[in-house]
């Protein structure tokens, strides 16, 4: 049989133990799969292979260069008992050969990049990776009852069910654990199984020290007896809770460890061997894209809800423009032409101020409802509800420039639904509802206004307070009143009645002011309504 080597050193983080087998790459850089960090070490130092049974170390052009048994050496076979010197660090090669026969204290760990190539995971041809020649097949047969899972089942919960089930019909384990990193990269415990049935929260033995070196240095470990593993020294739950057999794959996805998968057999040593390592890394391999295609889908309909909770309380145009603009836009507040509305019920206060609070609620949505499907119809942004009241806005985010036609037309189509609304409220003895309705025309202020902590998508300048003033003190009951400017863009649209030049509050001039005639649009008059 041809001599295995593998590859004994020691860092800041205790001791390692390297098979040796295809390609291995030594550097300070984190993609390699030997990770030295150390500034004698350049970024990509040396590599090793192995060819017919032979292993080569060649120099990649490094700033110290690479020593066997002292000897500088550009090209050179590595064979058991060689020192290898890179940078700082020595690496002694032994022989591996008979590692499963009596390995009973020793740590197996497997670079992703070395089990990705035996199994022809990037285009290689693969080879058999132990004595056990039905492992692949086992490997692919466990694959094959996991994919179709995967790939049917959307959410998380069932994904992570059917990786324990794999887990527990294809290995002897007692325990097995998922854990996920989150977006700050700590690890959250997300799924915890026993062969035997526990009662209450059970206490989750898995050892941090594994946990981490498998996360930082991208390898599988199969340890046979962690008490006895002079790198897990330092692993406080590993003595607390007498971890022995143990296994541990990065689940592994896009260059990057998205969680892990653990396994043990805390009373037993030597309960694995390398075949159920590589079973466990290609189901951790697999299990890494079901688990982030079910985050992914997670997070779809997250968003989606959030868009229907938003759709609740701003606009199509609104949302859009929030969710389809870049969080770096500027200016996030600019000026605008457009033309605001304001709808009041008229005696709202006397109509209700003898009813129960749940009536008048119902009672608000209604007409709130109504209100909002026609000022959507036409476009138009639907900025709050105040008390009694709404206010909309024409012209934002999205400019139109038949703004003002917009907000006249999203006002006649609120009439004619308050009218439907009368019909039926009179048919159940109720009282009919009037209400008044005022539009102006102008520049604002429009965008994101508010703290650093809550903002509105608003309107601001004094076109909005001109339009609340002819709401308040010009219309009346059941009629539609507008500003000079508004009229001044739709004459040629609606027939208007004028109501003569007023002083408003707050302003040093008179406005002209108009009222909609019955909502008869003038002789070939278009229709300004979505779609264009």
């Amino acid at each position: 049989m041809t001599a295995m080597l593998e590859l004994i050193y020691e860092d800041a983080e205790g001791s390692h133990r390297i098979p040796i087998r295809g390609t291995l790459t030594f550097g300070r850089s984190s993609d390699n799969d030997v990770v030295l960090r150390d500034f004698s070490v350049s970024r990509y130092h040396a590599r090793i292979e192995v060819e017919d049974g032979v292993a080569r170390v060649t120099d990649l052009d490094s700033t110290n260069g690479v020593k066997i048994n002292e000897t500088m050496v550009a090209s050179a076979p590595l064979a058991a008992g060689d020192r290898l010197t890179v940078g700082s660090f020595n690496l002694l090669a032994e022989d591996s050969t008979n590692t499963e026969s009596g390995l009973s204290s020793a740590t197996y760990l497997r670079p992703l990049s070395e089990f990705n190539e035996d199994y022809g995971l990037e285009g290689r041809s693969a080879t058999v990776l132990s004595a056990d020649l039905g492992g692949r097949e086992r490997v692919f047969e466990a694959l094959a009852q996991i994919g179709k899972t995967l790939i049917e089942v959307g959410d998380l919960e069932p994904v992570l069910e059917q990786v324990m089930d794999v887990v527990f019909d294809r290995l002897l384990v007692d325990r097995g654990f998922i854990v996920l990193l989150d977006d700050q990269g700590d690890p959250q415990l997300e799924r915890f199984r026993t062969r035997e049935s526990t009662h209450g929260d059970p206490e989750v033995p898995i050892s941090r020290t594994i946990l981490d070196m498998v996360t930082r240095q991208k390898v599988a470990i199969l340890t046979h007896d962690a008490q006895a593993d002079q790198r897990f020294e330092s692993g406080r739950s590993i003595r607390i809770h007498q971890i022995r057999s143990a296994m541990c794959a990065p689940l592994w996805l896009r260059e990057r460890v998205i969680g892990v998968i653990y396994v043990d057999s805390p009373l037993h040593v030597g309960s694995f061997s390398t075949a159920d390592l590589d079973l466990l890394t290609a189901l951790a391999n697999y299990a890494a894209v079901g688990i982030e295609r079910a985050r992914l889908n997670e997070r779809i309909q997250a968003e989606r809800a959030a868009r229907d909770r938003l759709e609740r309380y701003h606009s199509p145009a609104v949302i859009e423009a929030v969710l389809g603009g870049s969080e770096h836009e500027e200016p996030s507040v600019t000026l605008r032409e457009t033309s605001i509305m304001f709808a009041d019920i008229v005696g709202f206060t006397a109509r209700c101020e003898s009813r129960p609070p749940e009536e008048v609620a119902a009672f608000l949505n209604q007409f709130f409802s109504l209100a909002a499907d026609a000022i959507f119809e036409f476009g138009g942004t639907l900025d709050k509800f105040i008390g009694d009241a709404v206010m909309a806005f024409f012209g934002a985010p999205l400019p139109q420039e038949d703004h003002a036609e917009r907000a006249v037309r999203a006002a006649l189509a609120i009439t004619r639904s308050l009218e439907a609304w009368n019909r039926d409220r009179l048919a159940e003895d109720a009282d009919p509802i009037e209400i008044r309705v005022a539009i102006h025309s102008g520049p604002v202020v429009v965008g994101d206004i508010g703290s650093a902590r809550r903002v509105d998508y608003t309107v601001l300048g004094n076109t909005v307070n001109i339009a609340a003033r002819l709401e308040e003190f010009v219309a009346t009951p059941g009629s539609i009143v507008i500003g000079e400017t508004t009229h001044d863009a739709v004459k040629h649209l609606f027939a208007v009645e004028p109501l003569g030049e007023i002083l408003l509050k707050g302003l040093s001039r008179k406005i002209g002011t108009f009222r909609i005639c019955d909502g008869d649009p003038v002789e070939g008059a278009r229709d300004s309504r979505e779609p264009r």
